[in-house]
Parts: C-alpha cells; structure tokens; sequence
C-alpha cells in the first residue's frame, strides 16, 4: 500500500512541474540509508560530499539572517537554522540545506551587506541562504529536500497512518 501511494504521489507531483520527476530519479540514485530523521542523513550526505556537516541554530534571531543556510568554512559545512521557529519547519530547512550540499551548489561570497559578525569566523568561503525560492538552485533544493523528507517517512516503521499519508502528499506538492 506504501508503495503505491509513493508512485502516485509521484505521477501527480511530475504532471504539475517535470523538475519533481527529475528530483525524484536523482533522489532515488543516491540509494540513501533508513532514516527516522533529516538529521539521520548526515553522515550519508557528509560521506557523498566528503566534508563534515554540522547543524546549530543561528546566534541571532532578529531577522538579520534567512531562515536557513549553508556556511562553508575551511573545516567543513554549517547548517543554521532559525531556532524559534517549529520542529518540523526545522527538519525542513534542514533537509533543504542538505539537498543543496548534495547538489553540489556551492553558493558565492558573502554579499557586501551580510553582517560577517554573525559567523564570527575568518574561514568562511560562501554562503547558501534562502532568499529567493523563483532561482533554478532553490526550487531543485526545495523539491530534493522534501523528497528527503518523504524518504524519511516511508523509511519508517510501517504506519498506515493517513495523517503520515497527507503529510507526504503535502511535501510533493508545488504552489502554483
């Protein structure tokens, strides 16, 4: 039953935007491992990119930084987050952030007004924050990332759950 609501899921999402289909094949060559989370997946994305990933909410919550980025440092990867914001909204800008590192987008400089002292960090090469969800780099992230997530529902203990099922449907689905 899981199964086929998967492949449905994916016939309606690829009908309305053909990006999705192509997300989802990329998604499904990765061959990624069960997970009962988007942070579960770390160590699978760290050891496809081969660099290390950490995960911190933001210092600063005052609006100065987008609800999510990737911060490359000399050391390796930073995921940031939004701490006030909810739980699964966490998960979410996190699997995003992981879908742009598998990607390989690698982001640019930091712009000229991006207050550096919030990274606090002589290191920093480049930046992905989400600002603006029309660029090509952004949509494929946001479609990657809910895939990730949808992996990370189907991955679970078998649930027939219909709230689980409309969650899914929820994550494919593209606003117009």
């Amino acid at each position: 039953m899981r199964r086929r609501a998967r492949r449905a899921i994916s016939a309606e999402a690829t009908a309305v935007d053909p990006l999705v289909g192509q997300c989802r094949e990329f998604v499904e060559s990765l061959g990624l491992p069960p997970a009962t989370s988007v942070r579960d997946l770390v160590p699978f994305v760290e050891a496809k990119i081969g660099e290390p990933i950490h995960i911190a909410p933001h210092e600063k919550t005052d609006g100065s930084l987008p609800c999510g980025m990737v911060v490359r440092r000399g050391e390796g990867n930073y995921i940031g987050y939004d701490p006030e914001t909810s739980p699964a909204h966490r998960d979410h800008i996190i699997a995003h952030e992981l879908a742009h590192l598998l990607l390989g987008h690698r982001g640019a400089a930091p712009a000229e007004d991006f207050d550096l002292d919030l990274l606090d960090d002589d290191l920093l090469v480049t930046v992905l924050g989400r600002t603006e969800y029309d660029e090509d780099p952004e949509r494929w992230a946001e479609a990657v990332g809910s895939l990730l997530q949808a992996h990370v529902l189907t991955s679970r203990p078998t649930s027939n759950s219909e709230s689980a099922n409309r969650i899914a449907r929820t994550l494919m689905r593209r606003d117009a």
